[in-house]
């Protein structure tokens, strides 16, 4: 049997920097376990956890919470522990159908243990009003305190406190007082120039250029290096530059004008599935909260650079190679330019950048990747079809089918109980006098000897049906199925393109990278395969 243990928390602690995981993390996971030990029936049992920090319980949308109903699909484990019904669900709707419909048709049994719930001893039932009862109390509960810390929030926003975790680019927060903003001795007179730059009417183009020429580092790579352990910003390219993008942002900042911004956003909560952009007119502006770095006035002048290079709004297009064309030599995304008769990709993320060794003054035509990616895609798929089918069938000459093997060990299991019975019917004839001791003995013998004969070869059938069902389960066949659709398919589209290819890397004179999903065990196979049909003709 094994044990699936469930831990979740909505928010990681404040000292989560200095920590692997917050502390309500390790109280649960010691709680879950000290259970598991505490019960004879669990002894010898394999246990693993499924952790999300971070992650509120008002819906599904958990990395870790999603993986494990998946493996739980795959019949994986038969057993789920959490600390409380809240951990799994905070909505008692979902959780009414995980507990009365979706764990029972799986086999699931599912235990809470502060609740004292274990659907064991609810079978053939639900788990009645208490447990609604309770959720419903939870659900309420997470939407007082969401209000209580919304006015919490708005009476220090009105008061000019400010409120967020980061300061913008420019300033630092009062050591003093947390809830205040200083100016930032190393980034402030950044922020100074690029609005003296746009105020002498340069563009914002102009203004990366001249950044970038002196070595100024972005935002984003300043706070990486400030806060090495912080996890925001992450994935940002050590080659990263300044751009049109980074500038604008700097310039549309009112925050340099003393003023405190909020609601520029409506984020995500109990009541918002979604984050919404507010405009303008619905932020809550707070004069005079801490030192200026520019005027209002010369904010007003700087935004009629914004207005000149603002962007229109963009719809998303559908094309073959869309999220997949990468630079190879940053890892950024490359600009497609769909105006030109002959589409074409470029990168454009360092062009501003005297330094770098991203291709920025070469074009490459879609048309030419796109023939490259297809051919290199069929060729890997053919070979992987190819490769699955003979898998396939020296599986069937050294073993048969799953069928057969089944109804191969359903049959043996047939001729161990007929052993079992005849010996008991041999012992029953030998107690009413009918055989003599030495033919019951010489009966006995025999048929131990055959049930041990029979008991090996159900446990080798066992073993090869297994196998034969993980084999099918594997990724070779998974792909296998999807690789067949994709060589018959009429015509190619980009999630399909996607389903196999993570990423399609260029590099300075058109040289391309292609980087499969495939597991790197799987592409070392395929690849001694093409070498191995090269060297054949």
């Amino acid at each position: 049997m094994k044990i699936y243990l469930y831990i979740r928390l909505s928010a990681s602690d404040t000292d989560l920097k200095y920590k692997s995981e917050s502390d309500s993390i390790a109280n649960q996971r010691s709680l879950l376990h000290q259970f598991v030990d505490s019960h004879s029936e669990f002894n010898g049992c394999e246990v693993e956890e499924f952790v999300d920090d971070g992650f509120t319980g008002t819906n599904a949308a958990r990395p870790s919470f999603e993986k494990m109903i998946d493996s739980l699909k795959d019949g994986a484990a038969q057993v789920v522990i959490c600390k409380d019904f809240s951990r799994f669900f905070r909505d008692y709707t979902e959780l009414g159908d995980y507990l009365e419909r979706i764990f029972p048709f799986l086999g699931i049994r599912f235990i809470s243990v502060n609740d004292g719930y274990d659907s064991d001893d609810y079978k053939g039932t639900t788990g009645g009003m208490e447990v609604v009862m309770k959720y419903i109390i939870y659900s309420f509960y997470s939407r007082d305190i969401s209000k209580k810390i919304r006015a919490s929030m708005d009476v220090r926003m009105k008061a000019g406190e400010f409120t967020y975790p980061y300061a913008p680019f420019g300033y630092m927060k009062d050591p003093n007082e947390k809830h205040h903003l200083i100016p930032d001795p190393d980034t402030s007179p950044i922020v100074r120039k690029i609005f003296d730059l746009a105020l002498t009417g340069n563009s914002v183009n102009e203004i990366a250029k001249t950044l970038n020429d002196e070595g100024y580092e972005t935002p984003s790579r300043y706070f990486r290096k400030k806060y090495p352990e912080n996890g925001r910003f992450r994935n940002t390219s050590p080659q990263q530059c300044w751009d049109r993008s980074n500038v604008r942002t700097i310039l549309g900042r009112f925050e340099y004008t003393g003023a405190c911004v909020f609601k520029k956003k409506e984020w995500k909560s109990i009541d918002n599935p979604r984050t919404k952009i507010h405009d303008r007119s619905q932020w809550l502006i707070v004069p005079n909260c801490h030192e200026a770095l520019i005027t209002e006035e010369e904010y007003n002048q700087a935004q009629t650079v914004v207005r000149k290079t603002k962007s229109t709004e963009k719809t998303r297009q559908e094309y073959l190679l869309r999220s997949l064309v990468r630079c190879g030599a940053c890892g950024r995304m490359m600009r497609r330019n769909s105006r030109r008769k002959r589409p074409d990709y470029k990168c454009d993320s360092s062009k501003n950048s005297q330094n770098t060794e991203c291709p920025v003054t070469e074009h490459f035509y879609e048309d030419e990747i796109e023939n490259v990616v297809i051919g290199s895609l069929r060729q890997m798929l053919s070979l992987l079809v190819e490769h699955k089918k003979m898998i396939e069938t020296a599986a069937s000459k050294s073993k048969g089918s799953a069928a057969n093997l089944h109804q191969s060990f359903l049959r043996l299991e047939k001729s161990i109980k007929q052993n079992k019975l005849a010996r008991e019917n041999g012992y029953e004839r030998y107690a009413d006098g009918q055989i003599t001791r030495d033919e019951y003995k010489e009966m006995r013998d025999r048929l131990a000897a055959e049930l041990e004969h029979l008991e090996e070869e159900k446990a080798r059938l066992g073993k090869d049906l297994a196998a034969m069902e993980a084999a099918e389960k594997s990724e070779l066949s998974t792909l296998g199925k999807q690789a067949e659709s994709f060589l018959k398919a009429k015509e190619i589209t980009n999630p399909m393109l996607s389903y196999f290819i993570k990423a399609v890397y260029i590099y300075s004179g058109m040289r391309i990278e292609i980087k499969y999903r495939f597991s790197d065990e799987l592409i070392s196979i395929l690849n001694d395969e093409t070498d191995q049909s090269r060297d054949r003709k």
